[in-house]
């Protein structure tokens, strides 16, 4: 008799293999919620970049409505040798003729008597440090510190505005006091209160008439433009109202001379146009590239289809064409100083239009970017206030981007709602392909059972 068979039911039935497989498809909405989460944050990277570089245009567009942009000057000196120089604002254009016949040095003095170790010893008592004739800082000479080394270390612990150094010059130490000051303003006077005993030496010998002269202290001397100037201070900032200059050679047998030009700076307006037109191709090559649409894999960039891209790219399209009314020298708009609109939207520069502009006084470019005329405003000035919106911590950028973070977080809670179905699922397939499996085991069992009885019948038979 055939044995009896059960095709494919058993317990060796593959739970596992059959639980993924449907679960596989149970997780298909899942792929769903990554393809619109990275698509939303895509849109939020992307985003990220426009603000900044928005913010970089308006702080280009900031710096062209600024009126020191504009009126800046610069300080060129004929022989940098002789003297450095540098000119704010308000220093009046024109040429400085400078003649420098000495340089203000640092008064230094040193001890006049032979000192074989920086361990000798000196008598206790006072030292009375002064310096251009202020008061005095008094240094105490103890037992603690009367020899040379603690004397010049009591003398710097004291900040007494000199500088104690002990040089050996081969033969002798010596006690070297430099002032911190320059000039007649930096003379060290020394006055000595000594005790009379405590060491092998006399403090004495420490008082500014035993002193011996190593450099004096000499005032800067110079003339300009025929004037004769004294300062304590090699840098000259109260000569000529914004003009520092900074003195660096010069004495009576051979004087420094050199001419000083201070004039508009126009590299720094150059600049600022430079760096304007450079952040606002940034801004426009990036929406550009990034909301543009590709036939090839028919698909747009993240911010494809967005209304606030397209609004942007827009509005900065109109205020590249701006013009402002009334302003001296022939200039109204971009165009007039050499910076044109290009096809793609761009800006470029025509560097010997932009030149002639900069350098042409009569050319008013600090109206035409920062006039405040209400209805009339310059063009740096209408950025400003346009871009503003847009970057601003309520403005319209964020209040998309806002948006799209509330669809990610939404996004988050429905994933994570549907894991937590899913894992019910998944439990309840494994629940039922057990029961399956153990009905599957219990049927093959009795079938055995089965097939050894019927073989019996058959061989008594």
């Amino acid at each position: 008799m055939a044995a009896i068979t059960a095709g494919g039911i058993g317990s060796g039935l593959d739970v596992n293999g059959i639980v993924e497989k449907l679960m596989e498809i149970e997780r298909k909405p899942l792929a769903t919620f990554d393809t619109k989460q990275n698509t939303y944050q895509t849109k939020l990277s992307a985003f990220s970049i426009v603000k900044g570089n928005l913010a970089s245009l308006q702080t280009a567009a900031t710096s062209l409505a600024t009126a020191s942009t504009f009126t800046s000057k610069s300080a060129t000196v004929s022989d940098a040798t002789v003297l450095s120089a540098s000119a704010s604002t308000d220093v009046a254009a024109g040429s400085y003729s400078i003649n420098v016949t000495q340089l203000a040095k640092y008064h230094t003095v040193r001890s006049n008597t032979d000192y074989a170790a920086t361990s000798d010893t000196f008598n206790t008592g006072t030292l009375g440090i002064s310096v251009g004739g202020g008061a005095a800082v008094n240094v105490t000479i103890d037992g603690s510190n009367n020899t040379l080394a603690g004397i010049r270390q009591a003398i710097n612990d004291a900040v007494a505005g000199v500088n104690a150094t002990i040089v050996n010059d081969g033969t002798t130490n010596r006690l070297i006091l430099t002032s911190a000051t320059s000039g007649s303003a930096g003379a060290i006077n020394v006055v000595v209160a000594d005790d009379g005993s405590g060491g092998s030496n006399a403090l004495s010998q420490l008082d500014t008439v035993s002193l011996v002269d190593v450099q004096t202290a000499d005032n800067a001397l110079f003339t300009i433009n025929g004037l004769a100037v004294s300062r304590s201070s090699n840098t000259v900032t109260d000569v000529v109202d914004g003009l520092t200059l900074s003195l660096t050679k010069g004495t009576l047998a051979s004087p420094g001379t050199a001419t000083v030009t201070v004039a508009r700076n126009t590299a720094v307006v150059t600049s600022a146009v430079e760096s304007f037109v450079k952040a606002y191709n940034t801004v426009v090559d990036h929406l550009k590239s990034s909301s543009s649409y590709s036939a090839t894999t028919k698909s747009g960039g993240p911010l494809y289809a967005e209304g606030t891209a397209r609004s942007i790219r827009a509005d900065l399209g109109s205020l590249s064409f701006s013009n402002v009314s009334g302003i001296s020298g022939g200039v109204d708009s971009l165009s007039s100083i050499g910076v044109t609109v290009q096809l793609n939207g761009s800006l470029a520069i025509d560097s010997s239009k932009l030149k002639a502009a900069v350098e042409d006084p009569a050319k008013d470019l600090q109206s035409l970017f920062g006039q405040t005329t209400v209805g009339n405003e310059g063009i740096a000035v209408l950025f400003g206030n346009a871009l503003s919106p847009f970057v601003a911590g309520d403005g319209l950028i964020a209040g998309r981007t806002d948006g799209l973070t509330s669809s990610v977080s939404y996004i988050n809670t429905q994933r994570i709602e549907l894991e937590s179905r899913l894992s019910k699922i998944e439990a309840r397939y494994r629940q039922k392909y057990a029961a399956l499996d153990a009905l599957a085991a219990s049927m093959n069992r009795t079938q055995q059972y089965l097939t050894t009885q019927l073989s019996s019948l058959s061989s008594n038979n």
